[in-house]
């Protein structure tokens, strides 16, 4: 079953500066000849010549296995559950395997903004495979992708920048989370987490989390700071604040009255700490918001 869409833009599309190109959804059984259908020149390859595209393309492998290849990545298998980054300029070749075959979704686009997000978050042509997993959200917004090309209603074009944009952030997060997901230490930063959110009215010992958490100190230090990008005090500190803010904007309670339900030592120390994390004071913060 193959299910493509080529797409067409008007000049004022262009101003969104994402622009969807193609989107396409492919089963591939084992043994067929591959690519399926006829192809737009722009488009087509053969896996003897591989291609040249003008555009960036996301392909993603839901089943099956096969290869790829490019002008920077050796030759090198593809299974269900990755994502490839196809950058503009660049040859390369790729096929299911012929024993397998495979399922495959793609999505095409150009554009200022889609350039920019590439460089930024794939700048690297010679790692261009992200291992993503074969994940629901992911495959349902592809699908989703395919509906909006299929219909074209007005303004289409405008909807399909939030499917890009969605596919380029789930493929960048995914690669990142998944490492994490299948170490049995994720499951215990989780845990820490947790604690912390249903703990705010405390004064935690950060020793004693990582004990309940099943780790050492110096580990879970370590590990809870490349799972999230704070050390765990400082993550504390941020839910903290964060829910200090919460209670300027909703309730009338005073800054004593909010530094005793988050378990500060004093309002003068509550009071320092969100002048450092805010740039602002509690009472100044509470002002300002309301005024706005």
């Amino acid at each position: 079953m193959a299910t493509i869409k080529y797409l067409l833009a008007h000049k004022s599309d262009y101003l969104w500066r994402i622009i969807t190109k193609t989107v396409g959804l492919q089963d591939v059984a084992p043994g067929s000849t591959y690519p399926v259908g006829k192809h737009p020149d722009d488009y087509f390859f053969s896996p003897e010549r591989g291609r040249v595209l003008q555009e960036i393309q996301i392909l993603y492998i839901t089943k099956g296995g096969g290869w790829f290849v490019s002008s920077h990545q050796p030759k090198r298998k593809l299974r269900a559950g990755d994502a490839v980054i196809l950058y503009p300029h660049e040859w390369h070749n790729y096929a299911p395997d012929p024993e397998t075959g495979w399922s495959e979704a793609w999505i095409g686009f150009t554009g200022e903004l889609a350039k920019e997000l590439i460089n930024k978050f794939f700048p690297d042509k010679s790692n261009p495979i992200h291992r993503v997993g074969v994940y629901d959200t992911l495959c349902a917004t592809f699908e989703k992708a395919y509906e909006v090309a299929e219909q074209q209603l007005p303004a289409y074009q405008q909807q399909l920048i939030g499917y890009v944009s969605l596919i380029i952030s789930t493929i960048y997060a995914r690669s990142i989370q998944l490492p994490y997901l299948s170490n049995p230490d994720a499951n215990n930063i989780n845990l820490a987490m947790k604690h912390m959110r249903q703990n705010l009215h405390c004064n935690l010992r950060m020793e004693d989390v990582a004990t309940q958490a099943g780790m050492g100190y110096s580990k879970f230090r370590k590990t809870f700071k490349d799972y999230t990008g704070f050390s765990p005090a400082q993550y504390f500190l941020h839910l903290k604040m964060e829910h200090a803010k919460d209670y300027l904007l909703s309730t009338t309670l005073s800054c004593k009255e909010i530094s005793f339900r988050l378990g500060f030592d004093s309002a003068s120390y509550f009071n320092k700490m969100f002048r450092l994390y805010q740039r602002q004071t509690p009472i100044e913060y509470r002002n300002s918001s309301r005024k706005s």
